[in-house]
């Protein structure tokens, strides 16, 4: 099975996009709702690096298909 060229270029986008999105949509609240400390921020950045990419890519090609 190949995977073009186009097809990862498009997920990368894709995934950093959501990343971007997700952290700067949620951090307001994660700061002052949850009002987080500056550890348990960075280790939910770290934990939203991990999986809203590949998430995010994924729901993007399945949004796109449907």
């Amino acid at each position: 099975m190949s995977v073009s060229k186009k097809f990862v270029k498009q997920f990368l986008k894709d995934a950093v996009i959501s990343f971007i999105y997700w952290t700067a949509a949620l951090t307001p609240y994660m700061l002052f709702v949850v009002k987080t400390s500056g550890d348990q921020y960075l280790a939910w950045v770290a934990m939203q690096a991990g999986l809203v990419p590949p998430l995010g890519a994924i729901f993007s090609i399945l949004a796109r298909r449907f």
